[in-house]
């Protein structure tokens, strides 16, 4: 299933008369790095990879400096604009993260405070899209899908640090961190490992999905996407199902005494996602008509819903016809059932900023002044 990015901020070329800032041995070097940022901004072939480079070499000039110490005014006016990206992203532009004014107004400042959260959510938007941009189908591609929104989650942390709390950005970074657990569990079915722990994940990446839901629902106030609330719903509801898919899974390799729950465990999967797709579901044809571009949006997830339910099915099949000719036990209601256990502690975590800005390979010119690679 697709991972969720959002659209980032493009950087703006100074306006006005820059030189007392040139002046200013720190500034000039600021000025300098930024440059770049502004370079991967106006080119419509710079990569997320490029972009986040030319970001990071930015942010490390900010970091590595007092600079954020000093007075919180300076000689120089930042520029940013939202950027609507391409086609699918352009209708998206009302997603803006909590930091600016929107995706089609730019947003002026002088604070170097501001400039750094700016930036810093910048940032978190490139690693986000070239997270979803991997090619999950191999083990590899899992793992850098997962570190890009482990980074993003770390940056999103330090943005709202060095403002005040700001529950939009708040609520990506959790989003972020659900997404990379997601990856956790990708892992764990390809690498075969054993079912029960599969379920376990599973059940965590359902509590936290649903956790995102209710977060999302409640900035209803915010210009957030709107297919992202029925899409944190949809992805809740699908991995309850296949925790509980993976639990019977595991009752089935147990034998005698745990069948009878197994089969339980199967029907409830279904049910689960029976509701999904029902009339008042995140997947419901209901609420899908009300926008094309959320139908669109979920299209992949339904997909994925539908694929899930005959393997379900196919489970269900076999575990039934066991029980009915070989254990004969009895199939508690699917409201005996206890709920299933989650993770004991977190798999994933938000990336340490410093390690997030730490030079990467094949960024060494950046961090020496050289001009990043652009392509025009």
């Amino acid at each position: 299933m697709p991972m969720l990015s959002f659209p980032g901020k493009k950087a703006l070329r100074f306006e006005g008369d820059t030189s007392a800032a040139e002046r200013d041995a720190d500034l000039a070097v600021l000025m300098h790095a930024r440059a770049h940022v502004v370079l991967a901004s106006e080119s419509a072939r710079t990569s997320a990879a490029e972009a986040a480079a030319a970001l990071r070499a930015y942010l490390r000039v900010f970091y590595a400096s007092n600079m954020l110490a000093g007075p919180s005014q300076q000689k120089l006016c930042f520029a940013w604009r939202g950027d609507a990206g391409d086609e699918s992203d352009r209708k998206k532009a009302k997603a803006a993260v909590g930091v600016g004014q929107g995706q089609s107004q730019s947003q002026r400042h002088t604070s170097l405070v501001t400039e750094w959260a700016v930036a810093l959510v910048a940032l978190a938007a490139e690693l986000a899209r070239a997270a979803a941009a991997e090619d999950r189908r191999g083990a590899d591609g899992i793992r850098r899908a997962c570190g890009a929104l482990c980074d993003a989650a770390g940056v999103l942390r330090a943005a709202a640090g060095a403002r005040t709390t700001d529950a939009c950005i708040a609520a990506f970074e959790r989003l972020m961190l659900v997404q990379a657990l997601e990856c956790y569990f990708e892992l764990a079915v390809a690498g075969g490992k054993p079912a029960a722990l599969c379920s376990k994940i599973a059940q965590q990446v359902s509590h936290d999905y649903h956790e995102v839901f209710v977060n999302l629902g409640s900035l209803e106030q915010q210009p957030i996407d709107k297919s992202w609330a029925p899409h944190a719903q949809a992805k809740a509801a699908y991995f309850q199902a296949e925790a509980n898919l993976q639990r019977a899974r595991a009752l089935r390799e147990q034998g005698p005494g745990s069948v009878g729950e197994a089969v339980a465990r199967l029907r409830l999967a279904v049910s689960v996602l029976d509701a999904a797709a029902g009339k008042t579901g995140p997947l419901g044809k209901k609420l899908s008509s009300s926008s094309s571009s959320t139908a669109a949006a979920l299209a992949p997830v339904r997909d994925a819903a539908a694929r899930l339910r005959k393997e379900v099915e196919a489970e269900l099949a076999a575990a039934e016809n066991d029980n009915c000719h070989v254990y004969f036990e009895r199939v508690p209601a699917a409201d005996a059932l206890k709920e299933l256990p989650a993770l004991p502690e977190p798999l994933v975590r938000p990336t340490a900023v410093e390690k997030v800005l730490r030079e990467a390979d094949g960024e060494a010119a950046l961090a020496n002044g050289g001009a990043p690679t652009i392509r025009h």
